[in-house]
């Protein structure tokens, strides 16, 4: 993987020390090898595979600046999977690699739960405590 482009849509800068402080911690990133841009989106070339500190600090940038951060599902390797991947209550799991997928028991559970409440409804309409 080393030598992977990834490339995202550039973020939105509020003053020019901003715009410094985000080239400042992007380059300051050991895995990454250059930074450049082309109309509004920016390069980031990787000398190397992330270590995990590294990813760690490309998904908090990219979200500090509200980026485009699907790019970085590219970075998935079995390595980083546990953590990174599979780990889908991380502020970073949907931006990165979209909704996660509920598992057949928890659409059965949220289907019954609707049921459950949409029952509740109708005995409450037709004048019903609940109580037995």
């Amino acid at each position: 993987m080393g030598g992977k482009l990834l490339i995202v849509t550039g973020p939105t800068y509020f003053s020019p020390r901003d715009e410094g402080s985000f080239f400042h911690w992007l380059q300051s990133i050991s895995c990454v090898e250059s930074v450049s841009g082309q109309l509004t989106d920016l390069h980031i070339r990787l000398k190397r595979p992330p270590s995990a500190t590294d990813l760690r600090e490309l998904i908090a940038l990219l979200y500090r600046y509200q980026m485009d951060m699907k790019p970085l599902a590219a970075l998935k390797t079995a390595r980083n999977a546990d953590w990174f991947a599979q780990n889908t209550e991380a502020y970073w799991h949907a931006p990165v690699f979209g909704k996660a997928k509920l598992s057949t028991e928890m659409r059965r559970i949220r289907k019954l739960a609707g049921q459950i409440k949409k029952g509740a409804a109708v005995a409450k309409r037709n004048g019903s405590t609940g109580r037995i």
